[in-house]
This record gives C-alpha cells, sequence and structure tokens, in this order.
C-alpha cells in the first residue's frame, strides 16, 4: 500500500476511530488518550500496513492491563489510576515509532520486505519501529502481569532492596519473563 495514498488514508481513518471509540467504550482509554490513539492509529496504519503492528500491541497491551486487576489493586494501590490510558502514556508507547514510520514513508514510500542489502534506510527504520514495540510490549506485560508475582520485587539498581509491588524500578523473576515474552511476541 502507498503511504498516504487515498485507501491508506481511509484505512487509517477507519481503524483510528474504531481504536480510539473501542478504548473509550472499555474505558482503557481517557479522552485524551483516545484522541492522541487516534492520530497514532490513523499515521500508523495510514503509513502502511506494518502499522497494524501497533493493534497487536495495543491489544495484548490491554489483556493484560485488565488480567486480574482486582488482584493488582490489591497489591498496589495505585494500579487502577492506570487502567485507563492517558495521552501522555499512548504517546510514551507510540511517538518513537510514530516518527519512524513517518520518515520511513517518506524517504522510501511503499513498504516492501525488509532487504538490508538493497534497502538498508527502509530495512533500518522498519526494523527501529517493530523494536519500539517489542520494547513497549515487554516493558507493558513485565509491569502489568510481573505485579502479580507472590515474591516481592527487588530494586534494579539495588537488588539486595526489596520493594513494595508496584515500585518504579521493583523488579520479579515473572516481571522478566513476561518482558521476554512480550519482546518475542512482537519480534
Amino acid at each position: 500500500m502507498i503511504p498516504f495514498s487515498p485507501p491508506a488514508i481511509l484505512l487509517g481513518v477507519f481503524v483510528a476511530t474504531s481504536l480510539a471509540r473501542r478504548g473509550v467504550k472499555r474505558k482503557s482509554l481517557s479522552q485524551s488518550g483516545a484522541i492522541a490513539a487516534w492520530f497514532v492509529g490513523f499515521l500508523s496504519v495510514s503509513t502502511g500496513l506494518r502499522g497494524f503492528v501497533l493493534l497487536f500491541f495495543y491489544q495484548i497491551g490491554t489483556w493484560a492491563t485488565k488480567y486480574k486487576k482486582s488482584l493488582k489493586e490489591e497489591k498496589d494501590s495505585t494500579a487502577s489510576e492506570g487502567a485507563a490510558r492517558g495521552a501522555s502514556q499512548v504517546l510514551s508507547c507510540s511517538f518513537i515509532a510514530v516518527a519512524l514510520s513517518l520518515l520511513r514513508a517518506m524517504y522510501c514510500g511503499k513498504e516492501e520486505p525488509i532487504d538490508f542489502e538493497n534497502d538498508p534506510l527502509a530495512a533500518s527504520l522498519t526494523c527501529a519501529i517493530l523494536s519500539h514495540h517489542a520494547c513497549c510490549l515487554a516493558d507493558t506485560l513485565a509491569s502489568e502481569l510481573g505485579i502479580l508475582s507472590s515474591v516481592q520485587p527487588v530494586m534494579i539498581t539495588q537488588p539486595w532492596r526489596r520493594v513494595p509491588p508496584g515500585t518504579n524500578g521493583g523488579v520479579t523473576v515473572i516481571g522478566f519473563l513476561w518482558s521476554c515474552v512480550g519482546g518475542f511476541l512482537m519480534g
């Protein structure tokens, strides 16, 4: 599909509108999150079909966020605050990928198979986009499912120090394994 061609734009509008509406309806996106998600979805899909990787990330991340929600709230009182993603959360998990997608569309045109030998710029940008989503899904799964560990987390910078579940920088083996799963699924 040619980036920003009429079919790409129509598909982008349809996907972005569906994504934003669904997110608000299911309470996984706030109003500001839905507006940001609309622009992210539109730009991602309008630049090429690989933009659908974003939908995969969104769906898996939403499932992880909603999984055992009440148990997460028992372990961390701030867990319910993060259930509906705001604009800052949407953009932090997508801004780099959207910027790279725009650069890829502008300089490389239509999506082609990844080929470092014949088109190293397009291949590098495509891999960077996928890598960004892999890191974001790894982080999301580590945070959302790692908190369910029965073992108290340790601080990543001070592994001898135990911290309460939900602490930024707190890690568990379960969270690390889910992080690996997230990276693998996206990759």
